[in-house]
């Protein structure tokens, strides 16, 4: 029975993304937490950044919200996953040693990134054209005492930007609205 429910954990993961990366569409709302970066806006007191400052620097995956197919909802918290944003290119790397949080279709789980996926961008105002490039490394989905071993490019299809984004940040944060997902990165 856990098997079967890993499973169909690792399926709703991957299903998160959609094929198409064609078209920006916009980012499920949901509640944020503390962990939250928190972009600046009217009632705060941090000036807004342009985007091309943003995009430079290590960050690290704070949380991932997506909307799958069906209506499948699905967030992801903590962890030890950094992206490094670097003249064009950057790299998602996860150090193998805390896992995201996972929360699937009311399930809890966690995901063990050990591995690298980079690519490159191409920028324009506040939105931005991700592909994915190469990647090395695996992945352990794990639920209670079962775990389920997952190549990197699974995961880079959720994690990893791929396709047209729309951008938002301040002095600390960056949100990467993806078609399926949205990327809450903060500041190392």
């Amino acid at each position: 029975m856990k098997r079967l429910v890993v499973a169909t954990l690792a399926t709703l993961l991957l299903g998160l993304t959609g094929c198409s990366s064609d078209s920006a569409a916009s980012s499920p709302t949901a509640p944020e937490t503390s962990a939250s970066p928190r972009l600046s806006g009217p009632s705060t007191q941090s000036p807004s950044m342009q985007v091309s400052e943003c995009l430079s620097g290590q960050y690290r995956l704070v949380r991932f919200v997506g909307v799958g197919e069906k209506g499948t909802y699905g967030t992801g918290q903590g962890g030890d996953v950094t992206v490094a944003f670097n003249n064009g290119s950057y790299t998602l790397r996860g150090a193998g040693k805390d896992p995201i949080k996972l929360m699937l279709a009311g399930q809890t789980a966690g995901l063990l990134v050990n591995g690298t996926v980079s690519g490159d961008y191409q920028l324009e105002g506040d939105r931005a054209r991700f592909t994915v490039g190469e990647s090395t490394g695996s992945a352990t989905l794990r639920l209670g005492r079962v775990k389920e071993s997952l190549p990197i490019s699974d995961v880079a299809n959720v994690l990893a930007p791929d396709g047209e984004a729309t951008l938002a940040c301040a002095d600390n944060a960056l949100i990467v609205t993806l078609q399926d997902v949205r990327l809450e990165l903060g500041k190392v």
